[in-house]
């Protein structure tokens, strides 16, 4: 099967992937940057470098690390929310494509 530009399915995977992938990291990235300088707490050691590494990770980390007592919580359970969210609308829209294609 041929996919972007006569390219392979596979190679369209890829691609697709970093089209995806890169941008995700790179506003996280700049998000983590944002919100230390706005709560005007340093950025915690190895949180930057996590991201391009193991981003899921990150983020828990750089949540609890800058965030006081009770907030700490309540900015997880809101990654948690956010993340169910995504997960669901992403859900939602492969199968409404997969409706849509039959």
């Amino acid at each position: 099967m041929v996919g972007l530009a006569g390219s392979s399915a596979y190679e369209s995977e890829l691609a697709f992937g970093a089209i995806v992938v890169v941008p995700l990291y790179v506003l996280t990235y700049l998000w983590m940057k944002a919100d230390s300088r706005e709560r005007s707490t340093p950025t915690p050691p190895g949180a930057l470098p996590l991201v391009v590494v193991l981003l899921p990770i990150a983020v828990p980390y750089y949540l609890v690390a800058t965030r006081r007592s009770w907030r700490k919580a309540t900015a997880l359970v809101w990654l948690v929310g956010f993340i169910a969210v995504v997960l669901a609308l992403s859900s939602f829209a492969t199968e409404a494509g997969t409706w849509l294609a039959t």
